[in-house]
């Protein structure tokens, strides 16, 4: 079944769109990985999620608009929406974005200060647990080996004993 040039034009005019859609989610993106991922693999790994949701939707709009046929006007399309964002609106948005950046960095940051506390805490209490226990280990360790030396040294004893009152 062909499709016909209504069809392309509108999926050509929605992928204008999707285009749009997939600027306005960079935008949260960025504002995410400026706020949280401070490494290089995280920077990555955060792209390659961004990318696999674009195209995971680009597919699921060919599936839905275009019969599933993949065609290169619908990438141009999106290639389209989201330069006409970022260019236009997405300028003016991100001067919206920077204050929110900064107030994510600065939970985000309270957040960690607040899980170092806390995990400081536990490694402190787990710390004196296993002193405690190892304590108490190693004081059973010296009465059982003070213990056992009283009868090694009892056993010498009786041994002397009998070599003397053998010998004498």
């Amino acid at each position: 079944m062909e499709l016909t040039f209504e069809q392309q034009s509108l999926a050509f005019l929605l992928s204008i769109l999707l285009g749009v859609v997939f600027g306005i989610v960079y935008g949260v993106f960025a504002i995410f990985r400026i706020a949280f991922c401070s490494g290089k693999l995280s920077i990555i790994i955060a792209d390659v999620v961004y990318m696999l949701l674009v195209s995971l939707s680009i597919f699921i709009f060919s599936l839905a608009y275009l019969l599933g046929y993949v065609r290169v006007y619908v990438y141009f399309g999106c290639l389209l929406g989201f330069c006409a964002y970022r260019f236009s609106i997405g300028r003016f948005t991100r001067k919206i974005y920077e204050p929110i950046i900064r107030l994510v960095k600065s939970i985000s940051h309270k957040i960690q200060l607040i899980f170092k506390k806390i995990a400081k805490k536990l490694l402190k209490s787990a710390n004196k647990i296993l002193y405690n226990v190892s304590n108490k280990i190693s004081l059973y360790r010296k009465r059982h080996l003070a213990e056992k030396n009283k009868r090694v040294i009892a056993k010498n004893e009786k041994r002397k004993r009998k070599k003397i009152s053998k010998n004498g």
